[in-house]
């Protein structure tokens, strides 16, 4: 995962500066963004059916090498459209990739341990994307996008080595595939809170993400200084990554909420100080919660579903995710259009706030202890 993240890391934050060379308007990054997040949103709940039927590593490993492809494509995109099929490309292969990862710790992984190891899972990712835009930012200043596309495609390339050396042949399933879903129905419809967080959260992540690198680059901040500001946020998610088992000690509900509330002041931070170190700041703090919300969020919606359903408790959240990854740049992209690219922010901040209002109408949390957990699990399964 850190290497295939550090070559993906690499060049992803760099699209729309990219797209910009190529004459892209904003609206224009907000289709590029929504392109890929399109693709991303209706892949999760196939992988999720195939998953649960079939071996695991094998579609992380098609995830990778559709990553390589969707790298290679940017090399030959000489203008928007071909970006935008790209991204496409690109969002597909996201879709496989992210949500195979996710399920593989999860049914690795006891449940009373799972906030902890989806917290370290997300260190080795979120390093890779911490030290991947320093490194792109070098590159794309001193040699160009070409060889930034080509690079972290090789990179993503190396990390199918010790993937098919030991994840392929030691992989084994623990549990028979589900024959139906009509058990995770019930259970989907009563953590719909949680779902309608991802959906937030995917749509913040997707400003920052589709968005905020374009504006940087529009107020003067040069490539290699926009992939320093990544390199900050990947530093602060990997530092909170590390921390997640922690922070649920506080308690669960007042750490999202902490945590939403710090996306919202980050985005309003970026929407009224637009310079180097206001957006330094920003970054962080958003980092930081973001940190929380991913590895807290996806551990409560997995203690509702047995070992059986995981793809479809990943799927799901992924799912919810990449719709509010799509909607999130679209939305921008015309907000930009008809307004002004800062209101961008200042609705992403509005999106932040709404997380905190749901995280109280969320379901009673289950306890991470595996006897009373899965006494949960069977009871919704029955309903």
């Amino acid at each position: 995962m850190f290497i295939a993240s550090l070559g993906l890391g690499m060049y992803t934050y760099f699209i729309p500066v990219f797209a910009q060379t190529l004459g892209a308007t904003f609206l224009d990054l907000g289709l590029i963004g929504t392109a890929g997040a399109l693709a991303y949103a209706i892949t999760p709940m196939l992988v999720a059916y195939l998953a649960d039927r079939f071996n695991r590593a094998w579609l992380f490993t098609l995830g990778l090498a559709i990553n390589i492809l969707a790298a290679l494509a940017l090399i030959f995109s000489v203008s928007v459209r071909d970006v935008i099929l790209s991204r496409l490309l690109g969002g597909f292969a996201y879709g496989i990739f992210w949500p195979s990862s996710e399920i593989l710790v999860a049914d690795l992984t006891p449940l009373d341990e799972r906030v902890r190891e989806m917290g370290w899972y997300s260190v080795a990712w979120a390093s890779g994307f911490l030290l991947g835009p320093s490194i792109g930012g070098v590159v794309v200043q001193r040699s160009g996008f070409v060889w930034l596309f080509f690079a972290s495609a090789m990179l993503i390339a190396f990390a199918i080595v010790p993937d098919l050396l030991w994840l392929v042949p030691g992989y084994q399933r623990k549990t028979a595939a589900p024959k139906d879903f009509s058990g995770s129905l019930s259970t989907i419809r009563i953590l719909l809170p949680w779902y309608m967080i991802s959906f937030c959260y995917g749509i913040i992540l997707s400003v920052v993400v589709a968005i905020f690198p374009g504006y940087a680059n529009s107020v003067g901040v040069v490539p290699e200084m926009i992939g320093l500001l990544f390199t900050a946020f990947g530093i602060s998610r990997v530092f909170v990554y590390a921390a997640s088992g922690r922070f649920v000690r506080v308690g669960e509900k007042k750490v999202l909420s902490f945590a939403s509330g710090t996306l919202a002041a980050g985005m309003l931070a970026i929407a009224t100080v637009p310079n180097f170190g206001t957006f330094f700041m920003a970054l962080v703090v958003i980092g930081g919660g973001l940190g929380v919300i991913f590895p807290v969020t996806i551990s409560l919606i997995s203690r509702y579903f047995d070992d059986r359903r995981l793809g479809v408790a990943v799927g799901s959240y992924e799912t919810l995710f990449g719709i509010g990854f799509a909607v999130g740049p679209l939305l921008a992209g015309i907000i930009a259009v008809l307004s002004n690219v800062i209101l961008t922010f200042w609705v992403a901040a509005l999106f932040g706030a709404l997380m905190v209002l749901l995280i109280g109408l969320g379901p009673a949390l289950s306890p991470p202890d595996s006897t009373e957990s899965r006494i949960r699990e069977s009871e919704f399964s029955e309903s």
